[in-house]
């Protein structure tokens, strides 16, 4: 074979370099176009989840914005009443005409008249107040923030004296809405602009819980029923004001109760001094406002990706405006990049797949040279071989057909012996060449049967005699427990044959050879120890390659198929073959088999 023909194989296969170089490529292509898209569908989902979050933020702002013109509706329509009745309304008649506004917004917590009382006037009208059967008899005031006592003297009042619903609102009628500076602020501005004027936040006299905020919305009812429209209306005509009261809590839970958004927020009275804007938070999952116990100040929700810029949206009614204030953070919609992750993780996926399938692909490639150059080696070792003996045999039997008339009976007999050795070692070297292409092939069957492996061993050694150099003894030893066990004879026997021959071959004259057989209740053990050439450290992780032969075998004839052949039988017996072997000191070969008796 030509020296030049190792390295034509190694330039028909892919160097390490260009082997790591397209993996290296395939690799950072895949995680580059992996991290693109990741990022293209993260800047998507941001959009797509920032316009989802808007929307939402604006049906609820609508929402409430919608539901505070309805109640503000409802007391432009007492106002119609008052002018249609020429401002003859009784207590009956105001109960009739907002019973149904009461109904179908149940936000509301109370529809009042309160009329404007001059001092002189205060006696007359607690006698009035009287004739209406209820037990407050008085106008009152609140003392200290809760208690209520009778109103102290001033200008003129403001009493409550027609409330509906009644019940749950008792305490409200003769109550001085003058006499809180919160309230007259707000009943000032209605009366100076003539229009719906709303409270700041307040608590209610009726109100037995403390966590809550409320508002009035005051709208003036004057003498003059085209009074409200001079700009601004003369003072001297008001005759008092329709209000609606209304809870924080109840405005916003009965306008959003249909929604299933899950957003909180914050909701800010911004014509409100700076200690006085906060009315309530509402929290999304028990849909509930609550007011914690230390309110957050407005503009201290935290920017989020849903809301780069603060998430505030307006509403304007009765003269104030007030700032509704989103927290994308806590409910809402889920901010993590699920699409994002679920892309990136995706394209790595199918990079690793990809990679996976090129590395199988040029394993494959690689087993193709592999087997391509082994055939080559098989051919070229066997056309070598096979030549020499052949040649061989052809001048031997040439010499005996032209000669066996002349030479002895000795000269003829050498020859034939000859022919046979020569002829026999023929026989071996196909069937170990056989033994590997079924092997490669995965066409090496396994055919066990009950086995004699004392007598096989004898058997072998008798064979092997002829082999013997002078000076060389094979020795065979058996301490098998019992002779008989389930193996394949024919693939024992190449084991055995193989290892034995190395070992004759191998070893110095004089020298002993050993064969020997031991067992356990689960193993079979076949060892053959030589004292020769040894096999180098360096050569000993490939020695059991096909036609690999260490650098000290001289010009010891040789294929490199026996410990291959040794191998691939041992494997099909799922076994274990284990050498230990020191240069010039010889070898031990250890063959482990499944027993099976």
């Amino acid at each position: 074979m030509s020296k030049y023909s190792g390295r034509n194989r190694e330039d028909r296969r892919l160097s390490p370099i260009a082997r790591y170089l397209t993996m290296g490529l395939t690799l950072g292509c895949g995680v580059v176009l992996s991290i693109a898209m990741a990022l293209w569908v993260h800047r998507w989902e941001q959009l797509s989840r920032r316009t989802q979050f808007q929307q939402q933020t604006d049906n609820l702002t609508t929402t409430l914005q919608r539901n505070l013109n309805r109640y503000t509706d409802v007391l432009l329509g007492i106002q119609d009443l008052y002018r249609v009745a020429d401002n003859q309304v009784t207590a009956a008649m105001f109960g009739r005409f907002v019973q149904r506004a009461l109904v179908s917004y149940p936000g509301i917590q109370a529809l009042e008249w309160a009329p404007q009382i001059e001092a002189r006037d205060r006696t007359r009208y607690e006698q009035d107040l009287q004739t209406l059967g209820r037990s407050i008899t008085t106008i009152t005031e609140r003392q200290d923030g809760d208690r209520l006592i009778p109103a102290g003297d001033r200008p003129d009042y403001v009493p409550v004296t027609y409330v509906e619903p009644w019940q749950g609102n008792e305490v409200a009628l003769g109550y001085d809405l003058a006499s809180d500076p919160i309230r007259l602020a707000a009943m000032h501005q209605a009366r100076d602009t003539g229009q719906l004027a709303a409270t700041g936040r307040i608590r209610l006299v009726q109100e037995t819980a403390n966590d809550q905020f409320s508002f009035l919305v005051f709208l003036p009812i004057y003498q003059d029923p085209d009074a409200s429209q001079t700009s601004p209306p003369s003072p001297k005509i008001l005759m008092g004001y329709v209000l609606g009261v209304f809870r924080v809590a109840d405005v916003v839970e009965e306008s959003l109760q249909d929604l299933s958004y899950t957003t909180n927020f914050r909701l800010y009275d911004l014509t409100g001094r700076p200690n006085q804007q906060f009315l309530g938070q509402y929290d999304a999952l028990s849909q509930q406002v609550r007011i914690p116990p230390t309110p957050a100040p407005l503009g201290t929700v935290a920017r989020s990706p849903l809301c780069p810029t603060p998430c505030r949206q307006t509403l304007t009614f009765a003269q104030r405006e007030w700032a509704i204030e989103f927290d994308p953070a806590i409910g809402g919609i889920a901010t993590f990049p699920w699409g994002a992750t679920a892309t990136l993780v995706l394209g790595l996926l199918l990079t690793a797949s990809l990679l996976l399938v090129l590395s199988r692909s040029q394993a494959e490639v690689e087993r193709t040279h592999e087997l391509s150059d082994l055939k080559l080696r098989f051919f070229s070792m066997a056309s070598h071989e096979l030549r020499t003996p052949l040649s061989i045999i052809l001048v031997s039997a040439q010499s005996l057909a032209a000669n066996y008339t002349v030479w002895t009976e000795g000269q003829t007999l050498k020859t034939v012996e000859r022919i046979q050795t020569i002829t026999k070692g023929m026989t071996q070297l196909l069937s170990d060449i056989l033994t590997l292409a079924r092997a490669e092939a995965k066409h090496l069957d396994i055919a066990p049967e009950i086995v004699d492996l004392t007598r096989l061993g004898q058997q072998l050694v008798d064979e092997l005699q002829p082999e013997l150099r002078p000076g060389q003894v094979l020795k065979f030893e058996s301490h098998l427990t019992s002779p008989k066990v389930y193996l394949d004879p024919k693939l024992v026997r190449s084991i055995l044959v193989n290892l034995l021959s190395n070992g004759i071959k191998y070893s110095p004259t004089p020298g002993q050879i050993w064969l020997r057989l031991t067992s356990t209740a689960t193993t079979l053990t076949l060892q053959v120890q030589d004292w020769g050439l040894g096999i180098p450290a360096a050569a000993q992780t490939r020695i059991c390659e096909p036609f690999y032969r260490g650098q000290n075998v001289g010009d010891i004839p040789g294929t490199g198929l026996g410990l291959a052949v040794v191998k691939t039988c041992v494997e099909r017996h799922q076994g274990t073959l284990s050498i230990h072997s020191q240069e010039h000191q010889g070898t031990t070969v250890t063959v482990c088999l499944p027993r099976i008796d």
